[in-house]
């Protein structure tokens, strides 16, 4: 790895980044400062959720036992509210920028030039891709973080009480979401090397993925297909309101970004006949 190349890509990344980490900090935040008004008024809500067919609401998390600890007397949990009006969409926000990152990765140096620059470096192609990835692993660290201020923040302006190992946990597994997301990309930068495409065909995926998680159990007898859905292992309810996290995600999204990463490497060192 190039230590030179991680900084620079931060310091590139540097205005995006904290423009996405404001963006999610300010919504943890505004989520929060709702709930106290919306909490009693969830009766629509809950009949809507509970009309919904069985394993559309399996899909996202949304089991009985969830449903019952999500709802009591006194209308939704915070828990509840929270994984799902912002942590069922985290990956999808977060993955937006994850997938714009790792499809211009190598591609974007590809066509700028710049890339015979990086190599008149010291510099091999496997530490150029490391490099990058490891960069954007960061990220990632940074986004979460953020979020996780963002909505301890809004818990302590509305005096409520929330499960912070719970809350990390939930939001750790959306971070494995995005890095995954990320890692496809950046194998499709390696594969294409054409920025636009990459990205058109990264978000296509994650587009795609997202919309069979929530529509493949209704595919009935093609429901099998939503576990293709890197979307379809996280589950922020279970782990918020019934402190349940499944170890087997984090095998499926550790496996999947190594799995992309190696292949990226692989690839990239194979393109001399281009570079």
């Amino acid at each position: 790895m190039s230590l030179a190349l991680f900084r620079t890509t931060l310091k590139l990344s540097q205005w995006a980044v904290g423009a996405w980490s404001a963006f999610l900090l300010l919504y943890g935040l505004l989520i929060m400062l709702l709930f106290p008004s919306l909490r009693e008024s969830a009766l629509p809500l809950e009949e809507y959720m509970r009309s919904l067919p069985e394993g559309m609401l399996n899909a996202i998390g949304l089991t009985e036992a969830v449903l019952d600890e999500m709802f009591g007397a006194g209308g939704i949990s915070l828990a509840g509210f929270l994984g799902q009006e912002y942590l069922t969409w985290w990956p999808l926000i977060a993955g937006i920028y994850a997938f714009m990152f790792g499809a211009g990765a190598v591609a974007r140096e590809a066509e700028r030039g710049t890339i015979e620059l990086l190599f008149s470096h010291p510099l091999t192609r496997l530490q150029l891709v490391v490099s990058k990835f490891t960069s954007f692993l960061a990220i990632v660290a940074m986004l979460v973080v953020t979020t996780a201020v963002g909505i301890g923040a809004g818990v302590l302006a509305i005096g409520e009480q929330l499960d912070m190992l719970r809350l990390s946990l939930a939001i750790a597994q959306g971070g494995l979401v995005v890095t995954a997301i990320a890692a496809y990309s950046f194998l499709l930068s390696c594969l294409l090397l054409d920025p636009r495409k990459a990205m058109a065909v990264a978000g296509g995926l994650m587009a795609a993925m997202y919309l069979l998680s929530l529509l493949g159990p209704l595919l009935d007898p093609f429901s099998w297909l939503t576990k293709l859905s890197l979307f379809y292992y996280f589950r922020p309810l279970e782990v918020l309101v019934r402190g349940e996290f499944a170890l087997s995600s984090v095998l499926v999204y550790v496996g999947v970004t190594a799995a992309c990463l190696v292949a990226a490497m692989v690839v990239f060192q194979r393109r001399n006949a281009v570079l």
